[in-house]
């Protein structure tokens, strides 16, 4: 029999079912009595934990206003892909159920929208239902179709407004994780079974896993995983995107990244606006505690794209520049793809170099073997050559420039242009090694910078 959340009235002050979850105020950890199981219940759930108040899972929570993710990750961080601007309930919504929640508005006007449904984790529903929420009762049918709730709360404007949700009828509790925090994790698998999905939380990320992973996750393996993740984007995406609080535009995101397990099964893996995706091969091959370190690529790769710069990301380059973040993270591990252009990469971008084609073009397929990684070592050899600093103030000053920029010309333009400001040399001969075939004005431009040439050549690096 499933433990529903919620009970009549009469019962709720005994039914406290929960777990020690991270407050959505980052509120410090009460652990209270524990709930009495349901009368004919086989499944005892003494183990469990009992949820703070305001914790995901909680019966009442508060959201507070953010902002909105396009405003946030496209205007601010001059990113392509806005984040995931929602937050999680820890409830799920069964199909043909009625929903029963109360909003209590407590600071300014606005109000959430309920989310029923994770971002691409069914094909049925590949984008959740929307719901505007009012002050007051709400009554929400989950139709055919239910789904995990999450509570969409931004504003293009400044974020001002604050509501507390009661949850009265009607979902039921998901299991969650919370890294470093939660203890009674096989305890919620075997009790709230009605969730087809799992959910994992860190920092930085919302990990949605299918339940049929989840119970072969055990809780020092789920910590792990959520504890590299972190490490990878704390000391590897966000570092050399040049995320440091030094100013208004480098401050982190405000949103987290969804990563879900999908059946989708078109795609090994992908990233869109407000998630990234994966197929349960590329679940099995990156996100488990024992793969994530040596076999993590797809994961960091598919975080990648929801970072890329537009302003110098030319139309080439759409798998290219991603993985600028996707080694960040593997060296930040101690990952195994953190040499991953040895071997054929490093042979396929030095044979492209040696060729003296006048027509040699750096954006033609045709002229290079394995394109991808061919145009990637040359962002590499600009890494070899100047270090992390390169890329930090190269993402540090595009956001402060916000260049407005469509056209392929006009951002290689861009980019060679701020690849010798930001050295310090002139790269025109790099540049043409590389085969960059810009307007001549462009060359012009550099040489009128002044700059001195590389002491050392960077088309020559390579890993060693």
């Amino acid at each position: 029999m499933k433990l529903p959340v919620f009970r009549k009235r009469w019962l709720i002050a005994s039914l406290l079912i929960g777990m020690a979850l991270g407050c959505q105020k980052a509120a410090p950890l009460k652990v209270e009595e524990r709930p009495v199981p349901e009368p004919g219940n086989p499944k005892n759930p003494d183990s469990l934990v009992k949820v703070a108040k305001n914790a995901i899972g909680s019966e009442e929570q508060e959201f507070s206003e953010k902002t909105d993710a396009f405003k946030e990750s496209v205007d601010r961080l001059r990113q392509g892909n806005p984040w995931s601007d929602f937050d999680p309930t820890g409830f799920y919504l069964p199909p043909n159920t009625a929903l029963r929640l109360t909003v209590t508005q407590l600071e300014g006007t606005r109000l959430p929208k309920l989310l029923i449904g994770t971002y691409s984790f069914d094909t049925l529903r590949w984008d959740p239902l929307s719901v505007q929420l009012t002050a007051g009762v709400n009554t929400i049918n989950a139709e055919p179709l239910g789904g995990l709730l999450w509570i969409r709360y931004t504003t293009t404007g400044t974020p001002a407004a604050k509501v507390r949700i009661t949850f009265q009828s009607g979902a039921v509790r998901a299991p969650v994780f919370v890294k470093n925090q939660t203890t009674d994790w096989q305890a919620q698998l075997n009790t709230y079974t009605a969730s087809p999905a799992a959910l994992l939380v860190n920092k930085n990320v919302y990990l949605v896993f299918k339940r049929s992973r989840a119970l072969n996750t055990t809780g020092d393996a789920a910590d792990f995983i959520l504890q590299t993740i972190d490490k990878g984007v704390d000391n590897g995406e966000n570092y050399i995107s040049g995320l440091d609080g030094s100013a208004p535009e480098h401050q982190l995101p405000v949103h987290k990244i969804l990563m879900t397990e999908s059946n989708k099964r078109d795609l090994w893996g992908a990233a869109s606006y407000y998630r990234t995706w994966f197929a349960p091969g590329l679940m099995d091959e990156a996100l488990t505690a024992q793969k994530i370190i040596t076999s993590g690529w797809g994961a960091w790769h598919e975080l990648g794209h929801m970072r890329q710069q537009q302003a110098w990301k030319w139309s080439t380059l759409g798998e290219v520049t991603v993985n600028i973040y996707t080694m960040a993270a593997e060296r930040a591990i101690g990952g195994g793809g953190a040499t991953r252009l040895k071997g054929a990469p490093t042979t396929n971008a030095m044979n492209f170099l040696a060729l003296t084609n006048p027509d040699k073009d750096f954006n033609a397929n045709t002229q290079m073997a394995d394109g991808n990684f061919t145009r990637l070592f040359m962002f590499h050899q600009l890494w070899l050559a100047f270090g992390d600093p390169f890329y930090i103030k190269l993402h540090q000053q595009t956001r402060l420039e916000k260049p407005a920029l469509s056209a392929d010309a006009d951002k290689m333009r861009y980019f060679m242009l701020k690849a010798c400001t930001i050295s310090g040399k002139d790269l025109t001969y790099f540049f043409r090694k590389w085969g960059f075939r810009v307007d001549a004005s462009v060359y012009a431009e550099i040489a009128a910078l002044g700059l001195p040439q590389p002491t050392v050549e960077p088309s020559t690096l390579k890993d060693q």
